[in-house]
């Protein structure tokens, strides 16, 4: 039992751990945000790149 209280109190003052954390929710909401943008802006690039090629001349 007291190793586990050293392991605990060890663990609370390791930050790196926290940091770790804090970088994956990071990324999560980053993932998130370009999930949620992406479709929107699939549409809206493919939309552009065909007027794009439409208004080039054929001859």
């Amino acid at each position: 039992m007291k190793k586990l209280a050293s392991l605990i109190a060890k663990l609370r003052r390791d930050q790196r751990g926290l940091t770790a954390v804090e970088y994956a929710v990071l990324g999560a909401v980053v993932v998130a945000a370009i999930v949620a943008v992406g479709t929107n802006f699939e549409t809206q690039l493919g939309a552009a790149f065909t007027s794009m090629f439409n208004s080039i001349p054929r001859g």
